[in-house]
């Protein structure tokens, strides 16, 4: 097997390694993504007591949370574009940016609930035979996977139905930023402002491209 088609694999395949196609492998509405939850996604931040550090849910967090989400659904899209037309480092690139985006908005979730899971109800859809849990805080909706949370602050969140009866829902993902016109750059520096910071949340700071090149793949904002 070529070193190429190695990385063009790793490009599609989960983080922990799970063949494409199974339940939990895929973004909402694509086939190809990589799976945008990896099982060793970091846990929230904690205290020196052990506890995770609560987050407060007003509109300028959550209008940042909005924008990160928008952006990394765009980022799996151009993952894989750039793998089907076999633009390995672009795949990527676009892939590994697009699962630190994902995993820094399931830290800030988990720690909104840990604050005020008052402040938060959920609801279970299936789609494409797969379900997630959509979750509302003060009128932000955001799709995470059931596994995304601890079980201990799932059980805090008010939800209207159950896991085992999920409602079936239509579902396109669209990508577009309609509620926000701020930029992926400031959102990200409002959230690390709050205390997270998504390059924390890369699996590592380099990716390798083609021809075995390192590719930095840190927010030059956050540096």
């Amino acid at each position: 097997m070529t070193f190429v088609r190695v990385l063009k694999e790793l490009t599609i395949r989960g983080a922990d390694d799970r063949p494409p196609g199974r339940s939990g492998d895929r973004v909402p509405g694509s086939s190809t993504a990589r799976n945008a939850y990896p099982r060793d996604a970091r846990i929230p931040r904690r205290s020196t007591e052990g506890t995770v550090e609560p987050l407060e849910p007003d509109d300028d967090l959550l209008e940042s949370l909005y924008v990160v989400n928008k952006v990394a659904k765009r980022l799996a899209d151009e993952a894989t574009a750039a793998y089907d037309r076999g633009d390995v480092t672009e795949s990527n690139v676009a892939s590994a940016r697009k699962d630190a985006l994902y995993r820094t908005k399931t830290e800030v979730l988990n720690r909104i609930v840990a604050g005020d899971p008052a402040a938060v109800t959920g609801e279970y859809h299936a789609v494409h035979g797969d379900v997630w849990l959509l979750v509302t805080v003060n009128g932000w909706e955001f799709h995470q996977p059931p596994h995304a949370f601890g079980s201990d602050l799932t059980d805090r969140i008010e939800t209207t139905n159950s896991l085992e009866e999920p409602r079936d829902v239509p579902y396109v993902r669209d990508a577009s930023v309609e509620r926000s016109d701020r930029s992926l750059e400031e959102a990200l520096r409002g959230l690390a402002e709050r205390g997270v910071d998504a390059n924390d949340h890369l699996a590592r700071p380099t990716i390798s491209g083609e021809h075995d090149r390192l590719v930095d793949v840190r927010w030059a904002c956050l540096r």
